[in-house]
């Protein structure tokens, strides 16, 4: 069902990673989350909360379409702008991108078959000669549907409440897939991952439970409005 929106949506998703210096001699690097562009220009669009916290040395990089294109040297993400309520983050790369992805202009129905994607589990190691080993950055797909209209407050572990306004997806998103695209069986842009609700505990009358966690998605169209109002070109669907 999905097999040709994995090929489009693969073009124009990409991890993002948060490096620090920790000494002089040392630093940590690690895949925060995913970005996805949405026009030719190098504008892509990510969630607020995984540039959270920087300090003066943190820098976040892109790397490349990993895996299949790594990006030499590495560029430096830039902020364009931001929906903090909301959690949305608009940033530019100085790189020219031929492949980009649409956004819907509105919200998907209950039901309707949907995909999360994102760059969880990474794998980063130093080769030989020093540098980054990122083969085992590898993005992935979990098909899914909308459950619900989704309204969460969504606090950073920092204190710092952000609106998630969108959806409920059935199956959670992992640690890394933090502004992934959530996308429909034609590879449009429905919304981006956000979060996940805390657990509930379903019971039955024999005393067993099962705990159930569902990811929100934050509604494409809030990103829209957000474009809009930066005057930043981007291509939309009005019908899905």
């Amino acid at each position: 069902m999905f097999v040709k929106a994995i090929k489009i949506v693969n073009q124009a998703i990409f991890p993002i990673f948060r490096w620090e210096k920790i000494s002089a001699s040392e630093a940590r690097i690690a895949v925060v989350g995913a970005g996805f562009f949405i026009n030719s220009k190098g504008y892509f669009v990510s969630v607020i909360h995984i540039f959270d916290n920087p300090t003066t040395d943190t820098k976040f990089l892109y790397l490349g379409r990993l895996s299949d294109e790594i990006q030499n040297p590495q560029l430096e993400i830039r902020e364009i702008t931001r929906d903090d309520e909301h959690d949305i983050f608009v940033g530019k790369l100085e790189t020219k991108n031929r492949k980009y992805l649409y956004l819907a202009d509105k919200i998907p129905h209950i039901g309707r078959s949907v995909c999360v994607s994102g760059y969880p589990l990474a794998h980063i190691t130093r080769n030989t000669q020093g540098g980054l080993e990122v083969s085992g950055v590898r993005r992935y797909f979990q098909p899914s549907f909308v459950l619900d209209r989704a309204l969460l407050n969504s606090d950073n572990g920092a204190g710092k409440i952000r609106k998630h306004d969108g959806f409920l997806v059935r199956d959670v998103g992992l640690f890394g897939m933090s502004g992934g695209p959530v996308f429909d069986t034609k590879g449009v842009v429905v919304g981006v991952q956000g979060s996940v609700t805390q657990p509930r505990i379903s019971k039955n009358a024999a005393g067993r439970s099962i705990s159930v966690e569902n990811a929100v998605a934050i509604r494409s169209n809030l990103i829209l409005d957000l474009l809009k109002k930066s005057s930043i070109r981007a291509n939309f669907l009005g019908k899905l």
